[in-house]
């Protein structure tokens, strides 16, 4: 039985270093921007950090309501009423959904059609 108890251990507990790639998209430097100093080129990787910075408030927010949304379900079951939990988790996955999709539209164009 310790056989498998740790050899369910060691497989749940294995760590596998993964490091994550490079995406392609550098940013401006600070000084350039302060200068004002943009060309038509450098519009492709601002709208790309912009939606990378707005796609990340978009899922904290959505985690954020998710959860709320399991709170208002859970006490919401206690007393019979659990549709007001259910809409709120419905909405923040279809927001986030939204969110994503519109993230995924972006690339697709400035991958492809931004030289």
């Amino acid at each position: 039985m310790k056989k498998i108890f740790f050899s369910i251990l060691l497989f749940f507990t294995y760590i596998n270093n993964s490091f994550a790639g490079d995406g392609g998209v550098t940013g401006l430097p600070a000084s350039q921007l302060k200068k004002g100093d943009i060309t038509i080129d450098d519009i492709p990787n601002i709208i790309v950090n912009a939606t990378d910075f707005f796609i990340g408030i978009a899922g904290t927010v959505a985690v954020i309501f998710i959860i709320i949304g399991a709170y208002k379900y859970l006490f919401g079951s206690l007393e019979g009423n659990t549709d007001r939990g259910k809409s709120t988790i419905l909405f923040a996955l279809s927001g986030f959904a939204i969110a994503a999709l519109a993230y995924f539209i972006i690339r697709f164009i400035i991958d492809n059609f931004a030289g």
